[in-house]
């Protein structure tokens, strides 16, 4: 984009600037008031057509509790929206959902690695059309051509036959549908018989462009998941799922615990003085006691505390429910914060945000709790799941088992928990004697 269209930009923004809410914005133990944040997250970059609305967005990703990380993803992502609309001499007045998705797809054909930094310009649409600046998509019948069918018969085949979780179904419909469209033919019927291991690797090559290992291995899952299904239907042949390449694995770290001392500063670096403090605080104990989930702990809401049988009911990964006793500790920092919650009205939710809309946390809030005092308390990698890897080497530090620690955890399979059984080898090591020196 030329200089000159960067200054009418500029300009316009300066005319139509709707300012900044009238907040503070802490990242970690910095504090920078509005227009500090405005700043730091864009200091006026160019950014085509969306310059006009780019301060606006920024007050909407704040009332909606985006992190800050997240935050300046989407500021990003709206700055390449208007880099493309300049490309196409398109103006907010001239956009809508379906030039976006073309335009979203040129750039992924063109630069395959901005595929996942391109998802956060569904946020930016969103702002859009709640504001009244892009149409919402148009409401229109589903289609029900064999495409559909065969991806609502293996939804279904999933949610009944595998007990799969909305989210894994999600994706699955997502990423089966770019297969079936492959392998659709004029008459929009599926032509199985085109499809082979060869051709079906040659898809998921183009597919996994761009994104990590873990989310690779979930997509070559997907697709075997389809070809085997598809040949349990007599579609294919059933040497063609096997014949699917699997992604380069990597090895995980070893899960890393907190010292006492580090968990005690972790706590230590609440401010139980005001009611987000007490929030926060029963947040972490929550984390800290139970082990659960950062998204576990955003979903529970009042109806699952059991405040007779001192229980918490848990909906966990793929839908299964736990039910754990709540220790006494926890009981009362969570009773300390409930006198004080705030909520809009009909809002279950346990913990709500600080901020309008009065609405239960998200799971990325869970988490940004516990980085924020982490880094008030000077510890460097802690984050929400970093508290589970705590309490489940502290129940082998007291001579739990690794099935013990299975089920405190809620694992649905026994084997997921072994990475802890590495992880406790370590105070093994030093009772090993060196090599050639057996008494």
């Amino acid at each position: 984009m030329n200089n000159s269209m960067c200054a009418e930009y500029a300009s316009i923004a300066a005319v139509d600037d709707p300012g900044f809410i009238g907040t503070e914005i802490t990242v970690g133990d910095q504090v920078f008031s509005a227009d500090q944040w405005r700043q730091k997250i864009w200091p006026r970059r160019c950014a085509g057509p969306m310059t006009a609305v780019m301060a606006e967005f920024i007050d909407w990703l704040l009332v909606q509790g985006y992190a800050p990380l997240t935050q300046r993803n989407h500021v990003r992502a709206a700055a390449r929206l208007g880099s493309w609309m300049t490309e196409a001499g398109v103006g907010l007045d001239g956009l809508d959902p379906d030039r976006v998705r073309l335009m979203v797809a040129q750039d992924n054909q063109r630069h395959p690695k901005h595929r996942s930094a391109n998802e956060n310009i569904s946020a930016v649409m969103r702002f859009l059309q709640q504001t009244g600046r892009v149409p919402a998509a148009a409401t229109v019948e589903v289609p029900t051509g064999p495409v559909q069918v065969c991806l609502a018969a293996w939804a279904r085949f999933l949610a009944q036959e595998q007990e799969q979780g909305p989210s894994w179904i999600g994706k699955a419909r997502s990423f089966g549908e770019g297969f079936l469209r492959l392998i659709e033919d004029e008459q929009g019927q599926l032509a199985w018989g085109q499809v082979d291991a060869a051709m079906a690797n040659e898809f998921l090559a183009r597919a996994v462009a761009g994104y990590s290992s873990s989310t690779a291995q979930s997509m070559a899952a997907l697709l075997r998941g389809l070809l085997t299904w598809a040949a349990a239907q007599g579609w294919i042949s059933d040497t063609i799922a096997s014949g699917v390449l699997s992604a380069r694995r990597v090895r995980p770290d070893l899960p890393v615990a907190m010292r006492s001392a580090e968990l005690a500063a972790l706590k230590r670096a609440v401010d139980l003085t005001n009611p987000t403090g007490l929030r926060d605080a029963a947040i972490i104990a929550m984390l800290s006691r139970l082990g659960i989930r950062a998204g576990e702990v955003a979903d529970l809401s009042l109806d699952d505390i059991d405040w007779r049988r001192s229980s918490l009911q848990v909906t966990g990964k793929g839908g299964r429910v736990l039910v754990l006793p709540m220790p006494a500790d926890l009981g009362q920092v969570l009773v300390d914060y409930l006198r004080v919650r705030r909520a809009d009205p009909g809002e279950r939710g346990v913990f709500i945000r600080s901020m309008p809309p009065l609405t239960a946390l998200s799971r990325t809030g869970i988490s940004n709790v516990v980085t924020k005092y982490a880094r008030l308390a000077g510890l460097e990698g802690v984050y929400a799941h970093r508290l589970r890897h705590t309490l489940a080497s502290q129940v082998l530090s007291a001579g739990g088992t690794i099935r013990q620690v299975s089920e405190l955890l809620g694992h649905t399979d026994p084997a997921s928990a072994m990475s802890y059984a590495r992880v406790d080898m370590a105070p093994l090591r030093g009772m090993a004697p060196p090599w050639g020196r057996l008494p």
